[in-house]
């Protein structure tokens, strides 16, 4: 596919992304440590970006050591010992925790009293990177999860009608006779005829039953000691 096409398909595809998690980096504070889970990519050059701007420090962990992270390892049972950051970063990988229950649990023993999570996942959005996408995840599954953070708050990344215009642009992963011609006719529909459509329905069609994903912040507690100092 045209280089410009594939470039429509992944703004359109990644929408409420990358926006909300270059709010959340712009919030990290100087001299904050910050533990980003799956390295390389999109999401850790902007957190790195962001980094040298607001003089924070970065730790990149992956399960494949050819991504070159600070630490390798699965999360999900990765030993920190006392390793503590500020701010722990599970962008787009939840999905592929084998027990993500553990994972939020790993993720918020590392963090200190009052650390934030950012965490984005998807939810109708289509299956990639196989075989490792194991889960999706609702907002009340997300809540259960969270369920020994405070002040979660949960976002849809868009409009569950801009989240069907998503799933006709991802099947430009389609593979067979034909696939080129068929793409690039899909993503000029959605983009030039349909996409008009969606911007005008989406004043009037208020839902969220469906979503591409979810954006979340949540804070760890703070400790009795802290709460009485």
């Amino acid at each position: 596919m045209s280089s410009w096409l594939i470039r429509l398909s992944k703004k359109r595809s990644r929408q409420g992304l990358y926006e909300f998690l270059e709010k959340q980096f712009s919030l990290i504070q100087p001299e904050d440590r910050v533990l980003t889970v799956g390295a390389g990519g999109k999401v850790t050059e902007l957190l790195v970006e962001f980094s040298k701007q607001n003089s924070f420090q970065v730790t990149t962990f992956d399960i494949n050591e050819k991504r070159n992270p600070d630490i390798a390892g699965d999360f999900c049972t990765y030993d920190f010992k006392d390793f503590k950051v500020d701010v722990v970063v599970l962008a787009e990988v939840l999905q592929f925790f084998k027990n993500p229950q553990i994972g939020i649990e790993n993720a918020q023993k590392i963090l200190k009293p009052g650390g934030r999570l950012i965490l984005t996942t998807p939810f109708i959005f289509p299956i990639h990177d196989r075989p490792y996408d194991l889960y999706r995840f609702t907002k009340h599954g997300l809540k259960f999860l969270l369920s020994d953070f405070e002040s979660v708050t949960i976002s849809e990344k868009n409009s569950a009608l801009e989240s069907i215009d998503v799933l006709w642009l991802r099947l430009n992963k389609i593979k067979g006779k034909h696939s080129y011609s068929l793409k690039r006719i899909i993503v000029f529909t959605v983009y030039y005829i349909k996409r008009p459509l969606t911007l005008f329905l989406i004043r009037y069609i208020k839902t969220d039953i469906m979503t591409t994903g979810y954006n979340v912040v949540a804070f760890k507690k703070l400790s009795k000691y802290s709460l009485s100092n």
